[in-house]
């Protein structure tokens, strides 16, 4: 018999106090914390928490009240926890203080690339004066390489005070890099050579953590001696072990534009086939409760163990919670509600890492888990299918995916604007090699005879080949990745509201929330009816900020070409900083795209004429002399600069990151006495006109 929805609401009580902490989170991280308000908020908490015992006792007559106060509280607690790590209000964060010296310890694993070690460091003391100071706070370290450099993770650095801010995205729908460190608690970045730091002690971080690190290192090592083709060891420890390092970009496209990138990101999945794995192997173990119990420590340690060999991202995290109370709860006899195992999972990890909740991986991970919940049971197996195990396996696998998918396109679309129309296919034939992969891998990690691991290792491969093979073969059919479609929070927001409308319609049979549902979807079609007209009939120019390179777009109604000193369109920095805005307005294979010549050592001006603008790049003393829409002017060019403007008379004049601040601040000076627009987009955003050329 179908239940009240209240009666359903009151079985998921976390949900609600997971929606009123992660208020209060939301509330600190878009308002600006300062002592005076830190210091207010430390107070409100302390008074509703007093107020919360008092109420505890007379909760006979003041039960709203006291939960009222409860939702008040946590939302505060909320707003104190993400606020008090802030530089500005934790007294002994070492941003900000003038110290010559710092000491810190590595945080996590190295990583090598190009020449250059990378990783985070969590500062425990600075150099004030002559003496060292206990100092918080995390700041991300490059090195360059030299024959010395030997870094592990838990060396304890002491290393000059050279940080530096990190750069904000300077192109519009460019990956946010200094807000994706700042959700990790790193505020700074520093650039070192050889000798200015030194290894003072090692053995200094987790002892798990290192274990963990330790004995993942093993296994890589083992992997590459069994698994000879390097592509495929590349999925392989990535896809069993969450090592992702070394993985090429090309491979990783691959999977995001087939929509099972996932894959490649140890989550609820993977440990899904390893508990299988468990417990096929111990379900023999069953008797008296000595037993029982015995397998429940057995589950809840394998599980944990995985999960901290694999990094302990996110998605494993709320897999490895989530699995540990429903086995708990399992044991007590008690029915385990998924709406409340996945709320108290994310509001265990939100109260461990607040900052998580901007965590794209947790986004992505909770909502897939949220569309399982609430959208599979409605694509339950045909009835024709019942009969037929393997039809049923097939179909519901489907569905998962599908599920899964619906509820976590609106935020996929928002953050990386693609979107894999292949999705369905890709994870139905990815499921089995999946499967038999992480099965092999798991063999192979207690496997001590080569001869064995050999044959497993040659097994392995033939799998990854097969299935990567079918997953390239997909990404270059034609409509493969819908791409430029980039929704704004606004839509994420209605869209979202429309798929929890009508999963509500559909549970308890509600018309109110049927009209509501189609209301919404009624605005959300017109929102992106809009959008994709604006972008459509779209003109304008861009100069984007591409640091020492030259990178212009002439955007006029789907037709887009960019000329740039990049020597291809598909040249890395260039898709990095640029794509996702382009895109937008044509399809990124179909931009006219032109190399224009610009070497360091030698100084060449360009004349670009385009839909009647006139652009001049001026990189030496001899201009054409003609009006001039836009004069950018770059390498520190040595001209009489006012006789040239007046010669060239510019409307605009930019500079970029070729020049020193003092050349830039001394033209923008002689450029204020005449009166002539300027701007610098030298560590500031791109120059974007949004109107088209006349």
């Amino acid at each position: 018999m179908r239940t009240n929805f209240y009666e359903q609401v009151k079985k998921v009580p976390f949900l609600k106090f997971l929606f009123f902490y992660g208020l209060g989170i939301w509330i600190a991280n878009a308002s600006t914390a300062d002592d005076s308000r830190f210091i207010m908020v430390q107070l409100l908490l302390v008074f509703s928490v007093v107020i919360h015992f008092i109420f505890f006792f007379r909760r006979s007559r003041l039960g709203v009240l006291f939960m009222i106060n409860s939702y008040f509280m946590l939302s505060v607690f909320g707003i104190w926890n993400i606020w008090r790590t802030y530089a500005d209000i934790d007294r002994a964060h070492f941003y900000g203080k003038a110290s010559e010296q710092l000491v810190g310890i590595v945080d996590d694993e190295p990583i090598v690339k190009n020449g250059i070690v990378r990783f985070p460091v969590k500062v425990v003391a600075q150099q004030i004066g002559l003496s060292f100071r206990k100092a918080t706070g995390k700041l991300m370290m490059a090195i360059v390489l030299d024959s010395t450099t030997t870094i592990r993770y838990g060396d304890e650095l002491m290393f000059v005070n050279k940080i530096q801010q990190i750069p904000k995205s300077y192109n519009p729908l460019e990956f946010d890099y200094k807000n994706y460190l700042f959700y990790q608690g790193i505020h700074a970045q520093i650039f070192l050579k050889a000798h200015e730091y030194k290894t003072i002690s090692h053995n200094k971080g987790n002892d798990i953590k290192a274990f963990a690190l330790q004995i993942r290192k093993n296994l890589v090592d083992k992997f590459k001696k069994y698994v000879p083709d390097e592509e495929s060891f590349q999925i392989a420890v990535a896809l069993i072990v969450g090592y992702r390092t070394i993985m090429s970009s090309e491979v990783i496209q691959t999977f995001s534009n087939t929509g099972t990138i996932h894959v490649l990101s140890v989550s609820g999945m993977h440990v899904g086939i390893v508990f299988l794995f468990l417990m096929w192997i111990l379900q023999q173990l069953k008797g008296n409760y000595t037993f029982n119990f015995f397998r429940l420590v057995l589950l809840l340690l394998s599980i944990w163990a995985y999960t901290i060999l694999t990094g302990m991202a996110p998605s494993i995290l709320r897999a490895a919670i989530m699995l540990s109370f429903f086995l708990i709860s399992r044991s007590m006899q008690r029915e385990a509600n998924m709406l409340n195992t996945m709320a108290s999972s994310a509001f265990v990890l939100l109260l461990l890492e607040p900052n998580m909740l901007f965590d794209i991986g947790f986004q992505l991970s909770y909502c897939a888990v949220l569309g399982i919940v609430l959208l599979f049971p409605l694509f339950k197996c045909p009835i024709f299918l019942d009969g037929s195990r393997l039809g049923r396996i097939v179909w519901d696998s489907t569905m998962i995916s599908l599920s899964a998918q619906i509820m976590t396109a609106p935020l996929a679309l928002f953050y990386f604007g693609q979107f894999p129309n292949y999705f369905l296919i890709a994870n139905v034939l990815v499921i089995v090699p999946v499967t038999m992969i992480m099965y092999i891998g798991i063999g192979m990690l207690f496997i001590p005879f080569d001869l064995l691991n050999v044959w497993l290792g040659n097994m392995m491969q033939w799998c990854i080949q097969m299935m990567f093979q079918m997953l390239k073969f997909l990404d270059q059919l034609p409509y493969a990745t819908w791409t430029g479609i980039v929704f704004s929070p606004l839509m994420v927001m209605v869209s979202i509201v429309v798929i929890l409308m009508c999963s509500y319609a559909w549970y308890w049979k509600n018309k109110s929330a049927l009209y509501c549902s189609t209301i919404f979807l009624f605005v959300f079609i017109s929102l992106f009816s809009y959008q994709q007209y604006v972008q459509l009939n779209y003109s304008g120019f861009r100069i984007y900020n591409t640091r020492k390179e030259i990178t212009i777009a002439f955007i006029k109604k789907n037709r887009v070409t960019l000329i740039s000193s990049y020597d291809s369109l598909n040249s890395r920095n260039l898709v990095y900083s640029v794509n996702r805005d382009l895109t937008r307005f044509s399809n990124w294979k179909d931009i006219d795209f032109i190399s224009l010549a610009s070497i360091d050592s030698l100084r060449t001006n360009h004349l670009i004429q385009k839909s009647n603008f006139t652009v001049q790049i001026l990189e030496h003393g001899s201009p054409t002399v003609q009006p001039t829409d836009l004069l950018l002017v770059r390498k520190n060019s040595k001209w009489n600069f006012i006789d040239h403007i007046k010669l060239v008379q510019p409307k605009l004049v930019l500079f970029d990151g070729t020049s020193t601040d003092t050349n830039i601040r001394s033209w923008e000076h002689q450029l204020d006495s005449l009166g002539v627009a300027h701007y610098s987009i030298k560590n500031n955003f791109a120059y974007v006109w949004d109107k088209e050329l006349l």
